[in-house]
């Protein structure tokens, strides 16, 4: 977060890159580590048929992974269905065994599966001949979108039956291993692996990666063919139950809001501790997000590089002095401890239903370095991070932060967009955004984003309003990513200057940033606390402050009606008089932006093209307004929501008949907070 006085760091960092180890051995992390993705396993062995199926012992979870192994000794192919309707891919094989009598092993995987009892079936081209066997795993905390990594697969005669190698791009890794032999039995199963199924010679296992490298498993077996297959997956971490099924996407019906895998809308409330990996310890994180799921927050702005411009270390390293890069050319060697620890950071978000919008190499302290790395490595950075969190769900990909020099600087632009194009290149499954300039702009002021952005972040310190509906109307979902922070008042809250913005940076004027821009088209908003950004001193008696805990009103407001069909009411259609002054956002004369946020009266209204639904914020209680009834379809229920407590307040003479036209309203004084502003909720029967 930075204020119109702040400029870019303009130092290069002194990390000098080496290339990254190549090789890692074999130490899986096992036993308690797989508990974590683990749910349950069956096997059943068929002698004749061109069928076997095979029930779960206990219903299968909403979202969770289903690997299916088949060995079979006849002719043809094999396919696997499901009672549940979940749909199954192959991950290798058909593999066949040398030998008089062949036999054929194949892996299959069904991911996000539906919740609820579940048979599986396995389908044979022809009859069985003497053996077939059906082997089905219930894993969780696997991605929904791209679980899928490295395959590997192998036959031969030997004693030693060997998978050949699979590498893993990121810590913990899932790695599943399955092996089938004609003798009769298989002993020595390579360490760090746990057996999951045996039937005779057959046997399935798992393990986790414990950093980035090359894995494989072995057995001992007694027979003389043999076939042997390995699947690395990524591991996500497991959300909460009822939460957001990651990772978001752009709904395919409106360009309005965001929705998550199940089709449903997703209101981005968020946070910004952009510092948090370099300043927070994973028990502090946690105790962090515990309390930001209970404020309502499910998204958090953090920065993967952090060095002092945004509250870190000159050398971008951690509070215990991990750094991101080895020595050598800028960005070319990723320390795998330092991204390890991020892995982990992720994975306890997600475990809180919390969305990370990960900006790669934020453009205030780690620009100059993306410029002296030039966009070949740039991109292929970017390729690394998309391997290495493609599987994450709870990612957004957020790009620039006070990208004062976009439009000047085309080695800038270049360069940052390098890492975008990176990504994308080996991770498709997750959303790209860009923040540009302060005071005020739009990510897509810059058109050279079109084609890399799924979601428009509004950037202001203008009343919000403004800005974002601009946004609105470019063809993206938008949100308000920055406006003025929680304590930046003046130096009696303790914070260095230059981050003083008086009535602006108060409780109030952060609820009317978040109120109007939700009313004016935005799909979320982010809230900003000037101790939390970069983990300021006693921030832990500051962070679960007034103004964040009513972010939390809104989201649980919003989320009980039809918000995401809500159309601002930019013609006052609904509100039709005392709706006050709008600010256009633009410069005067001067050069300068009216930033008085804490002054401006400009009512917001939105509405539901149905007349069944519309929401008011009014931001002075003393300033009366006119709704136009005849635009509802029913009898209208009005009821009074103050922001600050989140309690309602009736209206007499409610409920009202569309027939009495234009209705005058006036706010029941002061709220909660002994501030003005209210919500009018109006709802048609």
């Amino acid at each position: 977060m930075a204020p119109p006085d702040r400029r870019p760091g303009t130092s290069v960092l002194a990390l000098l890159c080496a290339a990254l180890a190549a090789s890692v051995a074999l130490t899986p992390f096992a036993g308690a580590a797989t508990k974590r993705a683990y749910v349950q396993q069956r096997s059943v062995e068929i002698k004749t048929g061109i069928a076997v199926h095979l029930k779960f012992g206990s219903a299968n979870q909403d979202g969770n992974l289903i690997v299916a192994y088949v060995v079979w000794d006849n002719a043809g192919s094999v396919a696997v269905t499901d009672s549940a309707g979940n749909e199954y891919e192959s991950l290798v094989g058909p593999t066949q065994s040398a030998g008089v009598s062949p036999l054929r092993a194949q892996l299959f995987y069904a991911r996000d599966v539906k919740a609820g009892p579940n048979t599986v079936t396995a389908s044979f081209a022809t009859a069985v001949a003497a053996r077939a066997q059906l082997f089905i795993h219930e894993y969780t905390g696997l991605s929904h979108v791209a679980p899928l990594g490295e395959v590997s697969e192998a036959a031969g005669t030997g004693l030693a039956a060997d998978t050949g190698e699979v590498t893993t791009h990121s810590s913990e890794q899932l790695l599943f291993a399955a092996f089938a032999s004609d003798g009769r039995s298989l002993r020595k199963l390579t360490s760090g692996y746990r057996a999951r199924g045996r039937r005779g010679a057959t046997v399935t296992a798992d393990g986790f990666s414990k950093a980035p490298g090359p894995y494989r498993a072995a057995v001992e077996q007694t027979g003389n063919g043999w076939v042997a297959q390995l699947v690395a997956f990524h591991y996500s971490g497991t959300p909460p139950k009822g939460g957001a099924k990651y990772p978001l996407r752009r709904s395919e019906d409106s360009n309005r809001y965001v929705v998550d895998q199940d089709e449903k809308p997703f209101l981005l409330s968020g946070d910004s501790p952009q510092s948090l990996f370099v300043n927070l310890s994973l028990g502090e994180a946690a105790s962090y997000f515990s309390n930001r799921k209970s404020r309502g927050f499910n998204a958090v702005w953090i920065n993967l590089l952090c060095n002092q411009s945004t509250g870190g270390r000159g050398d971008g390293a951690t509070y215990d002095g991990l750094t991101p890069f080895e020595g050598g050319p800028p960005l070319s060697a990723p320390r795998e401890a330092y991204f390890a620890r991020v892995d982990e950071f992720i994975r306890l978000a997600a475990k809180y239903g919390i969305t990370v919008l990960l900006n790669p190499a934020e453009t205030i302290g780690w620009l100059d370095l993306l410029k002296a790395a030039g966009t070949d490595r740039a991109f292929e950075y970017g390729q690394y991070l998309g391997r290495r969190y493609g599987g994450f769900d709870n990612i957004v990909w957020l790009f620039g932060n006070d990208f004062q020099g976009w439009s000047t600087d085309a080695q800038a632009v270049g360069v940052v967009q390098a890492v975008s194009r990176g990504i994308r290149d080996t991770d498709s499954a997750h959303m790209h955004t860009v923040q540009l300039d302060f005071e005020v702009s739009g990510s897509l002021d810059d058109p050279s984003w079109g084609s890399l952005i799924d979601l428009s972040a509004t950037y202001t310190y203008a009343p919000t309003y403004a800005q974002i509906l601009v946004d609105y109307h470019r063809g993206r979902p938008t949100f308000l990513i920055e406006a003025n922070y929680d304590f930046e008042t003046d130096a009696s809250d303790g914070l260095p200057p230059p981050f003083y913005r008086g009535d602006n940076a108060r409780p109030r004027s952060l609820r009317k940033q978040a109120w109007w821009s939700m009313l004016s088209g935005a799909t979320g908003h982010v809230y900003g606390n000037g101790y939390t950004w970069r983990f300021f001193q006693n921030w832990k008696r500051k962070y679960d402050s007034k103004a964040a805990k009513q972010m939390g009103h809104l989201r649980k407001l919003l989320e009980s009606v039809h918000w995401y069909e809500l159309v601002p009411d930019e013609s006052h259609s609904i509100v039709t008089a005392g709706f006050g002054e709008f600010d256009d956002g633009n410069p005067n004369a001067g050069g300068q932006i009216d930033e008085h946020v804490a002054d401006n009266d400009y009512v917001t209204a939105a509405a539901t093209p149905n007349g069944l639904l519309a929401l008011v914020y009014l931001p002075k209680a003393s300033q009366p307004i006119t709704v136009d009834l005849a635009r509802f379809d029913g009898p209208v229920t009005a009821r009074w929501f103050d922001p600050t407590n989140g309690k309602f307040r009736k209206i007499a003479g409610s409920p009202f008949e569309p027939a009495l036209g234009q209705q005058p309203f006036s706010a029941p004084g002061l709220n909660g907070d002994k501030d003005p502003d209210w919500v009018l909720l109006l709802e048609a029967d």
